[in-house]
């Protein structure tokens, strides 16, 4: 990422550090994101730490699916393409009968 609003960030998710460079204007979505990971691995580790069977990459896995079907789901929450075509072919008829 090449700008002059370069930033350079570390963000540390479940213990480990992650350094960065982004946009200045979206440092705080990015530490927003880290704490939100953080919140969501440590709630797996509350309901499931006791399993033996998982490890620290299981959390972080649960998470990652977690966080992505959420996305997934206002992203198709938001698809608009549908009813701005809708709204194109009503402006269009009604130019035509304007015109007339």
């Amino acid at each position: 990422m090449k700008g002059k609003d370069e930033f350079s960030l570390t963000l540390d998710v479940d213990g480990r550090k992650y350094p960065l460079k982004i946009d200045r204007s979206e440092e705080e979505a990015y530490r927003n994101a880290a704490k939100r990971i953080n919140n969501r691995i440590n709630q797996y580790r509350i309901t499931y730490g006791d399993s033996p069977n998982l490890i620290t990459q299981d959390f972080i896995t649960m998470t990652a699916i977690q966080i992505l079907v959420e996305n997934f789901t206002l992203r198709s929450k938001n698809y608009t393409e549908p009813y701005e075509n809708k709204i194109g072919s009503l402006i269009d008829e009604l130019d035509q009968y304007l015109d007339k």
